[in-house]
């Protein structure tokens, strides 16, 4: 678990209410036959919230009953002089309700503030504890602060106006921008990191968008990536020009899979489905944080798929289309901006050279080149599912094997994403070392 500490931020100062301040009175004996008078807990209820501090996460808390009989939490520490410095949070909501997002609370075990009274020292209010990547108001709500947005299903709608110049070597006209172009999109994203191996594991899951004004569909079935960041060497390499000499060799290679990644009416192929079948890639990080939360990937390998170039000729069954096979290459770019998970900046770019198998294409080659560079960031939540603010450009060139020609398309997204299920983004550093 991440080092904690005390939450220092203050929340809004509230102005006390009628009745907000009770004082409590604990008596304690002494002695046998002497009777001490006592230490008074002033209570000012929420009403001075921005001096009251927080108890720590992750140190024990004890429950009870404060003197007049309200549920609280008490964190103690023990002074060099044998008093108790506690802290007193409210265990329940104000007005009532029970706190959501706290630690355990241990069983009194007979301990009171009668007990505690004597031992001197000092009873101050509080507000009850949060864990990491959570902060808590002076009504006891606690509400998320940080977004792992490696983690979640999203739906969102941008407006993605688009420009597209076809035919380059015919010397085709450039067709209108298309200021009406709306899409929507929907996606599951799953980033497991596993410290003891010092890896981390990236899916996706149909991860789609779709424009209105034309229909264009994309997306991608199932994505899988995996990268590491181990000490201990792959293998070692043994040189005999010389004097034998032995060096230890560590990469920093992954590898990853695409399972039907669908591009509907493309570049140069306004009425044609291109569909993916699969695809696998070697992978090196040259770059990587070292939660491997943000890293810098180049990527190579080769896929098969399937294209139609009237787009409704697939009714009439998969043989139809013309297979292909190629090569692939890419680099992607993920950054994370601080450790809160709020804002985020990627960088997508991808090279492919398909080769057609079959059919009146048969043996043509064709380029594609696709770049897309975005930033995301967190505006707000509802009920810690976050709404974030992304805008995002894009450019895709795509040759046609049948006319020779090339076609470029550049647009822009700006839009909103909901997300759902975000968990707490905690920044947690692997381990220094792999387990065997």
């Amino acid at each position: 678990m991440p080092r904690s500490h005390r939450n220092s931020r203050r929340p809004p100062k509230a102005r006390p209410s009628l009745g907000a301040t009770r004082v409590g009175c604990v008596a304690a004996a002494t002695g046998l036959a002497s009777l001490t008078c006592l230490a008074c807990l002033t209570w000012t209820g929420r009403a001075a919230a921005d001096e009251l501090p927080r108890l720590e996460w992750g140190k024990p808390v004890t429950c009870m009953n404060d003197p007049s009989g309200n549920p609280v939490r008490v964190q103690c520490t023990a002074l060099p002089n044998g008093s108790l410095d506690c802290l007193v949070a409210p265990n329940e909501l104000e007005g009532g309700g029970e706190l959501e997002h706290v630690g355990p609370c241990a069983a009194p075990d007979g301990l009171t503030y009668a007990k505690l009274a004597p031992r001197g020292g000092t009873f101050s209010p509080a507000i009850a504890e949060s864990p990491p990547g959570y902060a808590r108001s002076n009504r006891g709500h606690a509400y998320q602060v940080k977004f792992d947005l490696l983690n979640r299903f999203y739906v969102g709608g941008s407006w993605s106006p688009t420009s597209q110049l076809a035919g380059v070597a015919s010397g085709d006209s450039t067709s209108p921008f298309g200021f009406g172009r709306g899409r929507v999109e929907m996606g599951i994203e799953v980033s497991v990191p596993a410290p003891n191996g010092r890896s981390r594991h990236d899916f996706r899951i149909l991860d789609a968008s779709a424009t209105f004004k034309d229909f264009e569909l994309t997306g991608v079935l199932f994505a899988y990536d995996y990268q590491h960041l181990h000490r201990r060497p792959a293998f070692f390499l043994t040189s005999f020009i010389g004097e034998p000499k032995l060096y230890p060799v560590t990469s920093k290679l992954g590898w990853g899979v695409r399972v039907v990644n669908v591009a509907d009416r493309p570049p140069a192929y306004r009425d044609t489905l291109d569909i993916e079948y699969l695809e696998l890639h070697a992978a090196w990080n040259p770059w990587q944080s070292s939660d491997l939360y943000s890293h810098v990937r180049f990527e190579v390998g080769g896929d098969v798929g399937q294209l139609w170039e009237n787009r409704t000729e697939i009714a009439k069954g998969l043989s139809s289309g013309a297979a292909y096979v190629g090569f692939t290459s890419a680099m992607h770019t993920r950054v994370s901006l601080g450790e809160g998970g709020l804002h985020s900046l990627r960088f997508d770019a991808s090279y492919q050279r398909p080769v057609v198998l079959r059919g009146e294409l048969g043996g043509k080659t064709a380029n594609r080149l696709k770049a897309v560079a975005s930033y995301e960031g967190v505006l707000f939540a509802i009920n810690d599912q976050p709404f974030s603010f992304r805008v995002g450009a894009r450019a895709s060139m795509r040759d046609d094997p049948r006319t020779d020609t090339r076609s470029t398309e550049l647009g822009v997204d700006v839009g909103l994403r909901f997300s759902f299920w975000a968990p707490p983004r905690v920044f947690e550093p692997m381990r220094e070392l792999e387990d065997p």
